[in-house]
């Protein structure tokens, strides 16, 4: 009697144990077969095949194990052997991005490409009272100089701005200087320079914070423009396998943008947001020293968006400062000389920056500090060891912005600090504008580590890639490239420019998903294409893994699905 007892309760518990299975077994609302599933997720880094039930990834595996998991209205992909990884994440850019109604300088290696694409746009665009743009480099320039003279000779009836790709300098032709009052008489502001000639004229070149004595005069653009700049945006980061994004530096102003295009259900990324450090001045003192700390209604607008927005589309808990200007500038903020001379500009006094960032270490923000030269890099790394001190705190995951050109001892305190190397992959691409002015300037001693991917690795620093959107494109994979090889698109120079700074093609992925999500303190929920986090993926049409590099640039990617639903499919798909 007491066996036939258990065996009943056995049976009874076996059927309400299978029962609360079935329960609990999620639907597979989508299935992908017949893949290469490159997870970052090292408990299964290989896997040919997904499930996604909803806005998440329900299981990982062979392709038997995830068709047993299909439903009659499951749908299927067949992968047909293509490469599937994690969503990209950029983690550092700056959206909504370039206007629709600004000419787009990206790519002119000439003086005769730079004027005839600004005349080209003037005469489409009669209606603009300003001719605006981004993206010049000194490579296109006699003697990589700059001049007004060179945007007057196509344009000299309109006031012209445009802004290096990097954006911390800028030309104008003599209009917009005659508009701005800029004479032989306006005197540098403080963080900037005004560049004048031999005769003491200004040659129109703005750097740094001299930027904003023409600034103020240029007519803002409209809500409705940046909008749609916002969405055209979004979709062509769509097309580049992007599904997360860090945005380096947020207006405020500006952010009503992401919150209406959530309200209507067009988003096709996801953001984190960082405001300036300091909100009325911006990421640095306006006049080097520190006038007045922080208040207390300046952390509660923050701690409001903090709390407000957690995620997973929408999310604020960063704040960037910035500590110096660039290389191209000779603005970086250098221990030694620049060849020709100048160290730079620190924008900060170091006293004021450790002060501040333990402010916000202290409110739990993540502080990130664009920090270039190596005083800069050097300057970054002591305010967040003297912040962690003053109180007592671990696990901020504060973050170097660009860590261009860091001194090799300051390279283990990243790691013991837990500091994060927040590096751009296409920082290392050889154009004309780093061999002839950015390499230049350094120096071959400082250049040899300037932008060294593999310097940060080999020291055991977690290192996030973005591509300092509009400086470069967002696209990851010619970053990919250019992280691998060193080289330009053109496969120039022969064997890469100082190619001991070359990684792998997967640490470029880790750090372009799993490091990014890392970043940005995401990575339980995205990062890796592991069951129970978002699924957020791209498909590849090319396994960027094994093939020759030079045809990572032959690569397309496919779809891109984040939150289960496709934000760009391949015609070809």
């Amino acid at each position: 009697m007491g066996n036939r007892l258990l065996g009943l309760f056995l049976f009874l518990g076996s059927a309400i144990v299978g029962a609360s299975a079935q329960t609990a077994r999620q639907h597979a609302d989508r299935i992908f077969v017949n893949g290469k599933i490159w997870t970052a997720d090292d408990a299964r880094p290989q896997a040919h095949a997904l499930a996604i039930s909803g806005d998440k990834i329900l299981a990982v595996g062979s392709n038997e194990e995830i068709r047993a998991l299909a439903a009659s209205d499951t749908a299927v992909m067949d992968l047909q052997g293509r490469l599937v990884v994690p969503g990209f994440q950029d983690s550092h850019l700056h959206f909504p991005g370039q206007s629709v109604k600004e000419v787009d300088l990206h790519g002119t290696e000439t003086l005769k490409d730079f004027q005839q694409r600004l005349a080209d746009f003037a005469k489409v665009h009669p209606e603009l009272p300003w001719i605006t743009g981004h993206g010049w480099g000194y490579s296109a320039f006699p003697n990589e100089t700059v001049d007004k003279k060179y945007i007057d000779e196509v344009i000299s009836d309109r006031p012209v701005y445009v802004s290096e790709r990097d954006g911390h300098m800028g030309l104008a032709n003599s209009k917009a200087l005659e508009i701005a009052g800029i004479t032989r008489a306006t005197s540098d502001p403080p963080n900037g320079h005004l560049m004048k000639n031999a005769n003491g004229e200004p040659t129109g070149e703005f750097k740094e914070a001299a930027q904003r004595l023409i600034g103020s005069h240029i007519p803002p653009e409209s809500a409705d423009d940046r909008y749609q700049a916002l969405i055209q945006h979004m979709n062509e980061a769509a097309e580049a396998g992007l599904t997360s994004v860090q945005d380096a530096v947020t207006s405020l102003r500006t952010f009503g943008l992401y919150e209406r295009a959530s309200s209507e259900g067009a988003l096709k990324l996801r953001f984190r947001f960082a405001p300036l450090i300091l909100p009325k001045d911006g990421g640095a003192p306006r006049n080097h020293k520190l006038q007045t700390a922080l208040t207390e209604a300046d952390l509660a607008k923050y701690r409001e968006l903090r709390e407000t927005f957690k995620g997973p589309m929408l999310k604020f808990g960063a704040i960037k400062g910035v500590l110096d200007g660039t290389v191209d500038a000779r603005t970086a903020a250098m221990f030694e000389p620049y060849v020709g001379g100048g160290t730079g500009i620190p924008f900060w006094d170091q006293d004021d920056l450790n002060k501040t960032v333990a402010l916000y270490d202290k409110e739990r923000f993540q502080v990130l500090l664009h920090a270039i030269g190596d005083k800069a890099i050097n300057m970054a790394l002591n305010a967040f060891e003297y912040a962690a001190k003053a109180n007592g705190t671990t696990g901020r995951r504060h973050r170097v912005e660009h860590a261009e050109v860091p001194l090799l001892s300051d390279l283990p305190r990243f790691k013991q600090l837990g500091v994060i190397a927040s590096t751009q992959a296409m920082f290392a691409s050889p154009d004309a504008t780093v061999l002839k002015n950015f390499a230049v300037l350094l120096g071959p001693a400082r250049a040899s580590r300037a932008d060294s991917f593999k310097i940060f690795d080999d020291a055991g620093v977690v290192q996030a890639f973005g591509s300092d959107w509009g400086v470069f494109s967002f696209a990851p994979l010619p970053a990919i490239y250019c992280a691998v090889t060193r080289m330009t698109p053109e496969s120039t120079p022969a064997g890469g420019w100082y190619p001991a700074g070359r990684i792998s093609v997967e640490a470029a992925l880790r750090h372009f998903t799993r490091d990014g999500a890392y970043a940005s303190f995401d990575e339980d929920i995205r990062g890796t294409i592991t069951p129970g986090k978002l699924a957020d993926f791209a498909v590849l049409s090319k396994d960027i893994l094994t093939m020759d590099h030079a045809d990572i640039l032959k690569t397309r990617v496919l779809l891109t699905v984040m939150g289960g639903k496709d934000t760009y499919r391949d015609k070809d798909l």
